[in-house]
């Protein structure tokens, strides 16, 4: 029932919004005027930026899907005329494959980009994702805009977990974002295509440990004991996180969370790599932690995380080795009452290559995971309290003494 009346809020969301696609392309246009018609958007065209402000002194639209490369008005030119109109969110398409594009579409407070030639599953999902994103939150750069960057913030490591992801890390380190990350750490598996000196030709800096030990979670134990930053991010190589969300997680840390771990389930998140049998077997397992944890999670195979030094040594007890890594890391900080909080993350396509998870092996390692957790866990955990700020004021403790 829960199912089908998001279903049909999200119909009535799309019948309610109003797409505007900028692109000198006619073909291009048509193409996205019929994908966007059966998605059930009112779909409008303009071929110049000429046209698309003329449209918008006519009929205000809910997102602008904006071509960078046009004649006359380029791209850049259309969107600082569309933003002395209004905020209406922006999302760029860009053949630029370098990474120039991206980055100055998001540094001028774009809601999101989609490079050329594009996915048109992936295209939909980002443009259900902004639409459903709260307006205070709808540009990338909505941050930045409301605070210095100069500003102190805590120092960051990001730990990457790589195998044989030499094609990747060119569509992905390029994109880290500098001003908000001081230390990447790349922990290989033992790759054979190169991926080590990939690395480290696109970024210098990068530390990179080579440990075989098959398994995520050994890869990942070993980053965030190398690390030596404030806050630890931790986050794929494949392309499916986009590192442009980084100060997202670490915002959420500076607000006062311990944890913040990636969910495509709210407002703001969003999938193209998930078929139906994965996302219901997501569901269940999330509806199993909750229950056994007393979690309010509503995503638990997701890998995209960050979390303060002090968490470390919890996470450093986990002792599991593959994909169950994260449901391991999730359960505990709930057993451990940190205060945890679900940050909206977009999970993309793998750009390169074929991806390692094994769907029914691996759901019965989460499976194994959260029962041994389960089984393991003290009695009377649920009324476990954390002093301070986390839960159980001082004064209480002393009263029951």
């Amino acid at each position: 029932m829960q199912q089908m009346l998001q279903e049909i809020g999200s119909q009535v969301q799309r019948q309610s919004s109003r797409i505007l696609v900028v692109d000198d392309d006619p073909d291009t246009c048509d193409m996205l005027e019929a994908l966007f018609d059966r998605q059930g958007y009112q779909t409008h065209v303009a071929f110049s930026g000429e046209q698309a402000l003329a449209h918008m002194t006519r009929q205000e639209p809910t997102l602008i899907i904006l071509d960078v490369m046009m004649p006359g008005m380029d791209g850049w030119e259309t969107y600082e005329q569309v933003r002395a109109h209004g905020d209406t969110p922006v999302l760029f398409l860009t053949a630029h494959g370098n990474g120039e594009g991206a980055a100055r579409a998001l540094a001028l407070g774009a809601s999101d980009y989609v490079r050329k030639p594009f996915h048109t599953a992936e295209l939909i999902a980002r443009v259900e994702a902004v639409i459903r994103r709260p307006q205070a939150h709808r540009s990338r750069a909505g941050w930045m805009e409301s605070h210095s960057i100069d500003a102190w913030r805590p120092r960051v490591s990001v730990v990457i977990p790589t195998l044989n992801e030499a094609m990747n890390l060119p569509l992905v380190l390029p994109h880290l974002p500098r001003s908000w990350v001081d230390e990447v750490i790349l922990v290989d598996g033992g790759s054979i295509d190169g991926t080590v000196e990939v690395a480290r030709r696109l970024l210098p800096s990068i530390s990179v440990i080579v440990d075989r030990r098959p398994g995520k979670g050994v890869a990942l134990l070993r980053g965030y004991r190398a690390a030596k930053g404030d806050v630890i991010v931790s986050m794929d190589a494949d392309g499916s996180n986009d590192p442009r969300e980084i100060p997202r997680f670490v915002e959420a840390l500076m607000q006062g969370a311990d944890f913040a771990k990636g969910t495509r389930f709210a407002a703001g998140g969003g999938t193209t790599d998930m078929p139906r049998y994965r996302r219901l077997g997501n569901s269940a397992f999330v509806t199993l932690v909750n229950m056994c944890f007393n979690g309010t999670y509503t995503d638990l195979c997701y890998g995209y995380n960050a979390f303060w030094r002090h968490c470390s040594d919890l996470l450093d007890a986990v002792d599991v080795t593959g994909f169950e890594i994260e449901a391991a890391v999730y359960i505990r900080v709930l057993r451990e009452r940190l205060r945890v909080v679900e940050v909206p993350s977009f999970e993309g396509y793998r750009f390169h290559g074929v991806g390692k998870l094994k769907t029914i092996p691996d759901g019965l390692r989460v499976l194994r995971t959260i029962i041994r957790e389960r089984l393991n866990t003290p009695k009377g955990f649920a009324r476990k309290l954390r002093p301070g700020f986390r839960g159980e004021p001082a004064c209480a403790r002393g009263k029951r003494r």
